[in-house]
């Protein structure tokens, strides 16, 4: 099992469903959604280090590959993150 390291240094466990409910949120399909998230999880065990990845690792690469399966949901997606960044 790998862990996710939040931005506030707690770790948790990785959840697929919060991937494809990001991608759902963004405006992807069901389809879109399971493509990340295999990208994902095939990427996972080479990026992680002793068992865990950093969040903003993981959301770098689930835009990267949200960006060939579905170009309009991952530019929906990052202006939903830049609005958050800016505290809106």
């Amino acid at each position: 099992m790998f862990q996710v390291q939040k931005r506030d240094g707690r770790l948790e466990d990785f959840d697929r469903n919060k991937v494809v409910g990001g991608v759902l949120k963004a405006g992807g399909s069901n389809d879109d959604a399971e493509k990340v998230t295999a990208a994902i999880e095939t990427w996972l065990p080479t990026a992680a280090i002793n068992g865990v990845v950093k969040a903003e690792d993981l959301g770098a690469k689930g835009l990267e590959v949200l960006r060939t399966v579905n170009p309009a949901a991952a530019a929906a997606f990052e202006a939903y993150r830049n609005r958050k960044a800016q505290g809106q």
